[in-house]
């Protein structure tokens, strides 16, 4: 920003409108080494959002905690006790995927925060705590773990204890989350990090508390996994949903191709799928899922991915030039997806600059693509030419 008052923006208007947490993020999110940042209010605007998605998220949790005190399921003291303060590695009792997921996930981005921190690449660390405070903590966290919420007086003792360690798994991963986002967020993450604390915190500051560190050990491989497998899932199924124009509440059947490892990780999440995707059973099959083109009453619509077919049945007839125009837009964007991912890997200079993870990300999504093209156009095929 210039120091010439008049020539670009005035830096205290731009705080006033969105607020000193938003435009220090964003300053930090656009703070790439060697380069200048061509300031963008739009970003700010978007960072203001992400502030108060924390604020909402914070909200949640504490109506919730409420609820479990009054009906003496749980308390925030026991919180309280066993975190004062935190050590600097997170410790949760994670026996459940999302919990074991949540936990790999918050100490392999505390790793790459620390790690961009120490060789000064701020915007890395500040982008790395917005994915997974906003994308993982808040989309799909809170939204799993909110289903083990719901213990009252007259719960059995298992779901109780339920209840309980979802309580302390929830509240120590945001407690962690807030010092982990409090440099870029000061003053948002001390009014929620007091709150946490009933205004007793174990330290003056959050400021003053130990910044997260990373324990390797509680890095889970096979969780990460599984959980990235029955996301893929619930938002293919989603997304089916939207293209059907399904009504929110209606819940429909799917039908599933995929292998024994694969049909576990949904078996053991079952209710999980059930809520979030709106599904009221799975059907297992042993063969690949047959043609979309039927124009009787119940119609399967179907998606496939490296690890399974999904299909979902809804009762409504298929307009199959409206199918057979969205297949085609969707093969034209995976073929040049395609393209251009081969393209990049051929590039010397390419590979030679980018990061050994992006490189990576894009030979997985390009075997990815290799295994859903084929499947787009037998997709197409049977819609262009129908059994008989």
């Amino acid at each position: 920003m210039s120091k010439t008052k008049g020539n670009v923006l005035d830096p205290i208007e731009v705080t006033e409108k969105y607020g000193t947490d938003a435009v220090r993020f964003t300053l930090a999110a656009m703070a790439s080494p060697g380069t200048d940042i061509a300031f963008n209010e739009a970003r700010t605007e978007g960072y203001r959002a992400f502030a108060n998605k924390i604020w909402n998220a914070a909200r949640f949790i504490f109506m919730n905690v409420e609820r479990a005190e009054a009906a003496g399921v749980w308390w925030l003291e026991e919180f309280q006790k066993k975190s004062a303060g935190g050590p600097g590695a997170l410790q949760v009792d994670a026996k459940t995927l999302e919990d074991r997921w949540i936990l790999s996930r918050f100490h392999r981005v505390t790793q790459q925060v620390n790690d961009a921190l120490a060789s000064y690449r701020f915007h890395d660390a500040a982008n790395e705590v917005y994915q997974f405070f906003w994308g993982e903590f808040c989309d799909w966290y809170i939204e799993i773990v909110k289903l083990r919420l719901t213990a009252g007086a007259n719960s059995t003792e298992d779901e109780k204890q339920a209840s309980r360690a979802a309580y302390y798994n929830l509240l120590m991963v945001f407690e962690g989350s807030l010092r982990l986002l409090s440099p870029f967020m000061p003053f948002l993450t001390e009014e929620l990090w007091h709150a946490i604390y009933d205004g007793k915190p174990p330290r003056k500051s959050i400021a003053l508390a130990a910044f997260p560190s990373s324990c390797v050990g509680q890095i889970d491989e096979a969780a990460e996994h599984d959980m990235k497998i029955l996301q893929d899932l619930v938002v293919n199924v989603r997304n089916l949903r939207a293209e059907l124009k399904a009504e929110p509440k209606l819940r429909l059947p799917i039908k599933v191709h995929a292998n024994s490892g694969i049909r576990s990780i949904f078996e053991q999440n079952r209710i999980t799928i059930e809520k979030l995707a709106g599904v009221q059973s799975i059907e297992y099959l042993d063969h690949t899922l047959e043609s979309l083109a039927e124009t009787v009453a119940k119609v399967q619509f179907s998606y496939g991915t490296r690890d399974f077919d999904v299909a979902l049945v809804y009762e409504r007839k298929i307009d199959i030039a409206a199918e057979r125009e969205r297949l085609n837009k969707e093969l034209k964007k995976m073929e040049a997806e395609r393209a251009n991912a081969e393209s990049q890997l051929n590039n010397g200079r390419f590979l030679g600059k980018a990061p050994a993870h992006v490189v990576e990300g894009l030979r997985k999504r390009a075997a990815e693509l290799d295994m859903l093209i084929p499947k787009t156009r037998q997709a197409l095929d049977q819609l262009n030419n129908p059994p008989s």
